[in-house]
């Protein structure tokens, strides 16, 4: 599926700048699997040293397994001679000398290298699951075919893949689909594999006319990205075991495009394993790669183009993601239930250990974030199809917004966004939907600058009907999927107010009939508090009414303490005195409450005298169990006081309580 071609070019149209968060990306620490028709081990590109091949291995510098069933270079003489040492090369060359155009985008990766063709031609086994069990093993979810058999039809081969997919979702093949310039041929038609077409490296990019392309016979868009594939450098293999060579040379076809894409999802794979310390699954990494195409011929998704050139461009900005299938040891899991097809079928996984969730007919998950302001909002979700021969699950994506509106999946308008919908309109249940098992929405800045948040939902809407209920798999009755999202963000946590104490007494003595607490209230979020002060001791508290403040800014607040006016006729001399500070923030968003800091001063000690009182001790003892005995003709003048600023501080909290708790608004408002 290639055709010689003296041009150069590279794929770093799909690369980053120097600045981008993304430029370390090389594929490091990720193992993708490569069937074809060999590997020149002694290229500069694989070799282990200048002087030395070495033994594949998990030692080895670029191959951690050769299968060399079949054969065990790329022989010179057998069919497509260099096709494969090409392939391994755009997958993971990191030369050591010689042509630096050569060198692989994913150039940080690591290979298991499948040989299938000797000298009577292409041998490729007639249970292609073999090859997928044998990549899985050795930690590969990558694989990157580039042959098939000269058909579009759906063929058994075409099942075979997705049997093996829908019951290990670590499992990503992508298949070149043919230079015929016509209908996507096998096994390019499987549902789950990524079909790849070949473009030109050009910044504005086109197509390559020899692609051939979809819809496919199952009347699915089937091209699901492009990549370049035209003039595509890398190394050349001499057909000799020690010639320790350097030389590259360029191909074209849809054969350079299909490992082209592979290279690309190994940094996709690298940048989650390095950012969420798990291995993204076959779905999570067709959502990626969807997500970062850019459209060639239009924005919209289509059968020429699939989702366009992908770039890290479209990803350095930040994202979100979700993945069912999140797991610490997905390598372990598969092992566990049996390596090959019939075991794994045989042994179904009902999603323990992984993050979920894993849907069942009329189930949902959904999730609230917030739209970054000026950034276009796209969400794309992925999951894998059974067989042919089952009905295609179908798993619905909706996006709702605060203001009442809504998009669904794939219901472009011409505009190349997502159209949205009032709910007095129609249900999004009842929504048209396509047979495609990787869906997106796309919304503008334009229509998102006065919405609070979004719901990013996935409904199981209708699913088959499987013998094997609460599982996985062909026979299961549960789906997982993969989602990630650009321009949104997880909602701002609400932070606790900050109180800072400026002057007050933090222990000792006070003699005077009056004293003060000065503090500074800040918060984060720039919320409206209410701030309530009391005076505690081990037996009594006194709330300090003069001092409960509703504020909508940071300030410094004072509470001035009179003894006479605020604690009189309690007895006042302890050595216990505290003084607690309460502030609550007025947090009203649906998706986080109020926020309450308390600060509690050290103990300090009131010595008082009454003015009542003729003589005076000069330093009055203080007695906890011995009650001083007050002037009660001043202790009922005041008492009307003290009981008004008790009771106007307990109006205070709980006018706050209603205020702030209960006016929190519903997510969604009805439409009159």
């Amino acid at each position: 599926m290639c055709v010689a071609s003296p041009v150069l070019a590279t794929a770093s149209i799909m690369d980053v700048g120097e600045d981008s968060p993304l430029k370390d990306l090389d594929g490091s620490g990720v193992v993708i699997a490569v069937a074809d028709t060999g590997i020149d081990m002694d290229h500069s590109c694989f070799r282990n040293s200048s002087l030395e091949v070495g033994a594949p291995g998990l030692e080895h510098r670029k191959i951690v397994h050769l299968n060399d069933t079949v054969d065990d270079w790329d022989t010179q003489g057998h069919q497509q001679f260099r096709h494969g040492t090409h392939i391994a090369g755009i997958l993971a060359c990191d030369q050591l000398d010689g042509d630096s155009s050569m060198r692989s985008l994913s150039h940080g990766a690591r290979l298991v290298v499948q040989d299938i063709v000797d000298s009577s031609g292409w041998v490729v086994p007639e249970d292609v699951t073999s090859l997928l069990a044998e990549s899985s093993r050795h930690g590969a979810v990558i694989n990157s075919w580039s042959w098939g058999d000269n058909t579009v039809n759906y063929t058994e081969r075409s099942s075979m893949i997705d049997k093996w997919t829908i019951e290990n979702p670590w499992s990503l093949i992508f298949v070149a689909p043919g230079n015929t310039g016509n209908t996507m041929l096998e096994p390019s038609n499987a549902y789950n594999v990524v079909s790849v077409v070949a473009s030109d490296s050009n910044q504005n990019g086109s197509l390559w006319s020899g692609n051939s392309h979809g819809p496919d016979v199952n009347e699915r868009r089937g091209t699901f990205i492009a990549a370049p594939g035209m003039s595509i450098v890398s190394a050349k293999a001499d057909g000799t075991k020690l010639g320790m060579n350097n030389e590259s040379y360029a191909m074209t076809g849809t054969s350079m495009a299909a490992p082209m894409a592979a290279s690309f999802t190994a940094l996709l794979q690298e940048l989650i394993q390095t950012e969420y310390g798990y291995t993204p699954s076959a779905p999570l990494l067709r959502a990626m790669l969807a997500s970062s195409g850019e459209g060639l011929i239009g924005g919209d998704p289509d059968s020429m183009q699939g989702y366009g050139r992908p770039s890290l461009e479209s990803l350095e900005n930040g994202f979100i993601v979700h993945d069912s299938y999140a797991v610490d040891d997905w390598v372990g899991l598969i092992q566990s239930r049996g390596e090959v097809i019939e075991q794994l079928i045989a042994n179904p996984w009902n999603g323990s250990g992984a993050a979920g969730p894993f849907l069942s007919e009329n189930e949902s998950w959904s999730k609230l974030y917030q739209p970054i302001p000026g950034e276009d909002v796209e969400v794309v979700m992925s999951y894998n199809a059974r067989p042919g021969g089952y009905q295609i699950d179908d798993l619905r994506l909706i996006v709702t917004t605060s203001d009442g509106r809504f998009a669904v999946d794939d219901q472009m308008s011409n505009s190349g966004y997502s159209q949205l919908y009032y709910g007095s309109f129609t249900e999004p249940l009842q929504m048209n939907s396509s047979n495609e098992t990787t869906v997106m929405i796309r919304l503008p800045a334009s229509q998102l600058e006065d919405v609070e948040w979004v719901s990013v939902e996935v409904v199981a809407k209708d699913l088959h009907e499987g013998l094997n209920v609460g599982y996985l798999g062909i026979e299961g009755t549960k789906v997982g999927f993969g989602m990630i999202a650009t321009g949104l963000q997880n909602l701002t946590q609400n932070t606790p107010p900050e109180i800072t104490i400026i002057e007050g007494p933090v222990g000792g003595e006070n003699y005077t009939e009056n004293f003060s607490l000065v503090l500074n209230i800040s918060d984060e979020e720039s919320d409206g508090y209410v701030v309530a002060i009391r005076l505690n001791n081990s037996n009594y508290s006194v709330e300090l009414s003069d001092c409960a403040v509703v504020l909508e800014y940071p300030s410094n607040i004072s509470c001035e303490v009179d003894i006479v006016r605020d604690l009189i006729p309690r007895p006042v001399n302890r050595e216990d005195w505290k003084f607690e500070v309460i502030v609550v923030d007025d947090n009203s968003s649906i998706w986080t409450g109020s926020e309450m800091s308390v600060y509690i001063s050290n103990n300090f000690s009131i010595y008082w005298t009454s003015p009542l009182i003729d003589n005076p001790e000069d330093s009055p003892s203080v007695d906890l169990d011995d009650r001083v005995e007050q002037n009660r003709a001043l202790v009922w003048g005041i008492i009307g006081v003290v009981l008004g600023v008790i009771v106007a501080a307990g109006v205070l909290f709980r006018g706050f309580e209603r205020r702030v708790l209960d006016s929190v608004p519903p997510p969604f408002g009805e439409e009159e």
